[in-house]
């Protein structure tokens, strides 16, 4: 299934990342649905559940934009923030608020480890990787250390995760950014080693209708390193009608 819904309220919907699936999304969609809200999660990596395509990601947003009764709410981090950004840029109307954490598209640092080295499949270099994604490396996730090493011993996947990284270098983030009027929060850890949190901070304060949140002790992934966190961040970003409704 490509993606998962919970809940019955205003509807949110999650986008994964690069290297992780929807699992991300676990603890904040727990409690989001326990307040009321609904959640739309996509199952899988960018790369299993869109291949090596935007508009296979586009087809798949427009389908579940049909099936929510109101314009939803769109989350994203990493490689799904940049697909929402985009999404969003050229489809106004049909999104209610962009949220958007730890996007490619400005500075990316080094992530530690090449992807020929990734590539081999080994768990040492997976758990180097992941390793960067966390500021404090005792949270750091199994499962995302086994999921980085499927995903790059997959051939046809580790093509496709080249298209999505060329697609994140040659975005231009401020010009979709310009084209957007609704309301636009970024959740940023303050230690994001992966996309530095410096130039966000310098997009945010140039729009209106665009504020940033910089979660202390925290890496590229708040939503799992710091869920609680992040989760009252977004619930302070929903506005009033929505509230209502719960």
């Amino acid at each position: 299934m490509l993606y998962t819904k919970t809940g019955s309220g205003y509807p949110i919907i999650f986008l994964p990342g690069l290297f992780a699936g929807g699992w991300i999304w676990n603890a904040v969609v727990e409690d989001i649905v326990k307040k009321g809200y609904s959640a739309i999660v996509f199952n899988e990596s960018i790369p299993v559940s869109f291949g090596g395509s935007y508009k296979k990601a586009k087809d798949a947003l427009d389908n579940v934009m049909e099936m929510c009764h109101k314009p939803p709410y769109l989350v994203g981090n990493s490689l799904g923030a940049l697909i929402a950004l985009h999404y969003t840029s050229m489809n106004l109307p049909q999104v209610k608020g962009l949220i958007m954490s730890g996007a490619p598209g400005q500075i990316e640092a080094d992530a530690g480890v090449s992807l020929s080295e990734l590539r081999t499949g080994e768990k040492k270099y997976a758990r180097q990787l992941m390793g960067n994604v966390y500021f404090d490396k005792s949270k750091v996730s199994q499962r995302g250390i086994d999921e980085i090493s499927h995903l790059f011993s997959d051939n046809q996947i580790h093509k496709d995760i080249v298209r999505w990284l060329s697609f994140s270098r040659k975005y231009d983030v401020p010009t979709a950014l310009n084209k957007i009027t609704i309301p636009t929060h970024f959740i940023w850890g303050d230690n994001d080693m992966i996309t530095p949190i410096e130039p966000w901070v310098a997009l945010s304060q140039r729009k209106e209708n665009v504020t940033l949140t910089a979660i202390e002790d925290c890496g590229h992934s708040p939503m799992l390193e710091k869920p609680h966190a992040f989760l009252d961040n977004l619930l302070s970003l929903l506005t009033p009608e929505v509230i209502s409704e719960r």
